[in-house]
């Protein structure tokens, strides 16, 4: 009876030594990141039977158990990825917006300034500080879509290295949970329990990936994860890591656009995977792709629009105006405004009208050819071409291109040759005249300096609409692309703000469930000491009972 009163209570005072050294634990963990609060597991011992009926034998520690609800963790991580995504967006298109919509930067001023300074010269076409004001004006419009468009293409810059250096970030993570996937394995064959830091580390390594990519998991019978990103797309098998290779140009871009935007691209079992914006929501990742597809991209083309769409009317009206040329002392045939984007090619002098039909202008550069009944276009990117006939929609394969040509004055003849410059054209927009006498203000050749009958058309173009197929102005196209911005970021932050409260809201939850109290841990501290010393005082008793059957003998 000695032995096992004994062993009763030398089995309570490792159980409570075992319940402090859990609690300590805990305490010294309270601000680990991916701690999971943890208790140790106690069973009764089997009990020994006797006459009078079964008597036990003291308790036994059963496992050290991680407090966790895989459906709070798992609300978590889904709502973490889209916080992470909402906030890069908002970031991102924030910029954008603050760029287009300062009166500082934006174009609506320079475009004023440009038309107004039109109408001084037809008030005074003679006027050598009209046309100087005009000539300047000018070069500040071309000067400020120059820095707009420079500022956007910095954006989609940003936006590559970000997907490049996410790319890294994720090999990473990947690596990490791998490894950590190899020893849960290994230890758990080993012992047969959990090795609850150890997943809580990887567990931590997983959230820290879902901030980058959007996360999910599932449970292998050996303790390892399988982690699949994106649409399903798996990052890691067991201890093995499947890793992203360096960005690869999006080879189905429909803005054509330089730099151009990548793609990351993963290896999966030797083989290369391009994940587009449809298969990543989440993450860091999600949002930069998000935010270029949806804001940044979209803005350097309609930018690009408007530029060419600019260039190529003054350009038209200017090229049917005329100016005095002092040298010759004469009138002379006005030439482009702009840089180029309609050119004829050859030394017959004809002109076609450019027509902008939508906002998905293509970023091209293309040749136009006229047989005398037929237009034929081509692409020069890829030599792709179609006949069409003046007015129609120029399509490529079955895509719109954005434009259609029609005939102008002079009227094309048979053999005429053009090529259109919409490619970076906001980029390289710069102004052709370089006196203020070659102004063409007057109407034709045949009048005199005094004329303002051109200046006039020109001034007009102003309220004239242009984009859309003829319903938008120079400027309300631009206010559309700058309200469409604007919106954007203003929903991204709605986004944003809504996935941190519920983001906060789980995470609580988690806690509850999973996070240390120090109040809580202080009392279990106080439960297993007075628990240890209560099973000392056992071991005392029965050392004394011990004692005294020994000294029966004596």
């Amino acid at each position: 009876m000695a032995s096992g009163i004994l062993g009763i209570g030398i089995s309570g005072l490792n159980a409570a030594q075992a319940g402090i050294r859990t609690t300590e634990h805990n305490i010294s963990n309270v601000n680990t990141a991916g701690y999971r609060r943890q208790d140790t597991v106690y069973a009764s011992q089997t009990p020994t039977f006797t006459g009078a009926g079964w008597f036990g034998n003291g308790v036994a520690i059963d496992s050290v158990r991680s407090q966790y609800s895989q459906f709070l963790d798992n609300e978590v991580l889904l709502d973490q990825t889209q916080l992470s995504r909402h906030e890069t967006y908002a970031a991102q298109a924030s910029q954008v917006d603050k760029l287009l919509g300062d009166d500082r930067s934006s174009l609506s001023a320079s475009l004023n300034a440009f038309f107004n300074s039109a109408n001084e010269v037809a008030n005074d076409p003679t006027s050598a500080a009209a046309r100087q004001a005009m000539l300047a004006s000018g070069r500040n419009l071309a000067g400020r879509v120059n820095t707009l468009y420079n500022s956007l293409q910095q954006r989609l810059d940003d936006s590559n290295q970000a997907v490049a250096s996410l790319s890294t970030q994720i090999n990473t993570s990947a690596r990490q949970i791998a490894t950590l996937n190899q020893s849960i394995a290994r230890l758990e064959a080993q012992n047969g329990q959990p090795a609850n830091d150890l997943r809580d580390q990887r567990d931590q390594a997983i959230a820290d990936l879902n901030k980058l990519v959007d996360v999910t998991t599932v449970r292998q019978s050996s303790g390892e994860l399988n982690v699949f990103i994106g649409s399903g797309q798996i990052l890691v098998s067991g201890n093995q890591a499947n890793l992203f290779n360096t960005p690869v140009a999006d080879a189905n871009d429909p803005y054509n656009l330089s730099p151009a935007p990548r793609l990351p691209q993963l290896n999966v079992s030797g083989a290369s995977v391009t994940l587009t914006r449809s298969q990543i929501s989440g993450g860091e990742l999600g949002g930069w792709l998000a935010v270029r597809d949806e804001v940044v991209k979209p803005a350097l083309a309609d930018l690009n629009r408007i530029a060419v769409a600019i260039g190529a009317e003054v350009n038209r009206v200017h090229n049917g105006g005329a100016y005095y040329d002092s040298t010759a002392g004469a009138m002379a045939a006005g030439g482009d405004f702009f840089s180029g984007v309609v050119a004829q090619a050859g030394a017959t002098a004809s002109w076609i009208g450019v027509n902008f039909t939508s906002n998905r202008l293509a970023n091209e550069a293309y040749t136009v050819s006229y047989d005398g009944a037929n237009y034929t276009v081509t692409r020069v990117s890829d030599s792709a071409a179609a006949a069409f006939a003046a007015g129609a929609e120029v399509m490529l394969g079955g895509v719109p291109q954005g434009f259609k040509l029609a005939d102008g004055t002079p009227a094309p003849a048979a053999g005429n040759t053009w090529t259109l410059n919409f490619q970076d054209y906001a980029h390289t927009m710069s102004v052709a005249v370089t006196h203020i006498e070659q102004i063409a203000a007057a109407d034709s050749t045949t009048t005199g300096p005094g004329d303002n009958s051109n200046m006039l058309a020109l001034a007009a173009l102003q309220t004239t609409g242009i984009l859309d197929n003829g319903g938008t102005t120079f400027a309300n196209g631009y206010t559309q692309m700058v309200g469409k911005g604007a919106a954007l970021a203003a929903e991204a932050d709605l986004n944003s703000k809504a996935f941190s409260s519920l983001t906060t809201q789980a995470r609580d939850a988690q806690q509850s469930v999973s996070g240390v109290n120090l109040d809580e841990e202080a009392a279990n501290l106080i439960r297993f000491q007075q628990a240890y010393q209560a099973a000392a005082k056992a071991i005392s008793v029965a050392n004394t009972l011990f004692d005294e059957i020994l000294a029966l003998g004596r």
